[in-house]
C-alpha cells in the first residue's frame, strides 16, 4: 500500500515538464522545409539574382551575312554627270566645214579649202553703207557668220543667203579678233571668244553681253576647234607665237614659235584659222600691189608658204566647230 502512494506524485512531476507549451491546431502548424533546402534565417536578405551577360551581337542574324564595311582608303563613287542635251536636228546644216575668209577691199566672202589650197567665191556682203569695212569674222555651227566692221558694229550673216542683220552688240571693248571653240572635247556646244589688244573675253551671241576673262600678252586673233581648244595668234611678239589659251583664265598653256613669220612692222592685215590639226595664216605685208599670202603651220611649228600673192586682202578667217580636228 505504501508503494502505491508514490504513483500520483510521479504523474504530477511528469506533467510539470509541459508547463509553458501551448497547443497549436494542426492547420496552423508551419510546413517543414524540404530536406534538401536549408532553412532560411529570418535576418538574412534575399539572394541577389545573378548578373546577366550582355548579348554577343544584337545585330547578328544567322540567316543574314554581316554587312561589309568599305576599306578606309576606298573613295566614294563619283556622281555621274548629267546627260548632255543632244544637238539640234539642223546642227552643222547650212555651214561648210571648210574655212571662210573675208576680203576687205571687195567686201566679199570666200571659201578656202585647206587640203587643196583652192579659194572659191561665196558672194558679196551688203551689211550697210555706213559701217566702214570688214575687220574680223567668226563662223558658228548653226550657219551664221559674225562679222565685225571697222566702226565696231557686229553683223550676223546667213551663210546660205548672205542676208545681213545688225546685232545689238555695243560694248566699248575696242577692236577685236574672234573665234568659236567647243566647251570641251566631248560636247557640241560652243562659245564665242573675243580678244582685243590685251584681254580675252566671252561674247554671248544670244544677249550680246561681254564677260572679260583675263589678260593677254598683246594684240591677237583667235580660232578654236571641236576639241575644246582655243588658240591665239600673237603677230607682235618676237618671234610671232601661236598659243593655246585656258578658256577659263586666259593663261597660256602651250606655245608654238613662228620663227619664219614676217616682221610685225611689215604686216598690214592678218587672219588665222585652225583646220584638221594644222593652222593657216593669212598675211598681207605693206607694199604697192601686195596681197595676202597663205601659210600653213603644223602642230610642231613647221611653217611653209601654201599660196603667195592670192590677189585678196584677207582681214578675217572663220571656221566652225563642225570642222575636222585631225
Amino acid at each position: 500500500m505504501r508503494h502505491l502512494a508514490f504513483i500520483p506524485l510521479l504523474l504530477a512531476l511528469g506533467c510539470q515538464n509541459d508547463v509553458g507549451l501551448t497547443a497549436v491546431p494542426d492547420d496552423e502548424v508551419p510546413e517543414r522545409p524540404y530536406e534538401d533546402e536549408p532553412a532560411q534565417d529570418d535576418e538574412e536578405t534575399a539572394e541577389e539574382p545573378p548578373e546577366e551577360e550582355p548579348p554577343e551581337d544584337e545585330g547578328e542574324n544567322e540567316n543574314e551575312p554581316p554587312a561589309e564595311e568599305p576599306p578606309e582608303d576606298e573613295e566614294p563613287p563619283e556622281e555621274e554627270p548629267p546627260e548632255e542635251e543632244p544637238p539640234p536636228e539642223d546642227d552643222c546644216v547650212g555651214v561648210s566645214d571648210l574655212v571662210y575668209v573675208i576680203d576687205r577691199d571687195e567686201e566679199a566672202l570666200y571659201l578656202f579649202d585647206p587640203p587643196t589650197g583652192d579659194v572659191t567665191l561665196v558672194g558679196e556682203l551688203d551689211c550697210g553703207l555706213w559701217s566702214g569695212t570688214p575687220a574680223s569674222m567668226s563662223v558658228s555651227r548653226d550657219g551664221y557668220a559674225y562679222v565685225r566692221y571697222s566702226d565696231q558694229t557686229v553683223y550676223s550673216v546667213d551663210l546660205e543667203t548672205l542676208d545681213c542683220t545688225e546685232t545689238s552688240y555695243g560694248s566699248s571693248f575696242g577692236s577685236f579678233g574672234m573665234g568659236f571653240a567647243t566647251d570641251s572635247a566631248t560636247t557640241w556646244q560652243d562659245t564665242l571668244y573675243v580678244a582685243n589688244s590685251n584681254q580675252l573675253a566671252m561674247l554671248d551671241v544670244a544677249t550680246w553681253s561681254l564677260n572679260t576673262i583675263g589678260g593677254l600678252p598683246s594684240q591677237s586673233e583667235l580660232t578654236g576647234n571641236a576639241a575644246g581648244e582655243l588658240w591665239a595668234m600673237l603677230p607682235l611678239e618676237s618671234p610671232a607665237e601661236l598659243v593655246r589659251l585656258n578658256k577659263t583664265t586666259a593663261q597660256v598653256e602651250q606655245t608654238v614659235y613662228l620663227s619664219g613669220f614676217p616682221n610685225p612692222y611689215d604686216i598690214d592685215t592678218f587672219a588665222f584659222a585652225t583646220w584638221g590639226g594644222s593652222f593657216y595664216l593669212f598675211v598681207r605685208t605693206y607694199g604697192m600691189g601686195n596681197s595676202t599670202d597663205i601659210y600653213e603651220v603644223s602642230a610642231t611649228g613647221q611653217m611653209s608658204l601654201l599660196a603667195g600673192d592670192t590677189g585678196m586682202n584677207v582681214v578675217g578667217a572663220g571656221v566652225s566647230t563642225c570642222a575636222p580636228t585631225n
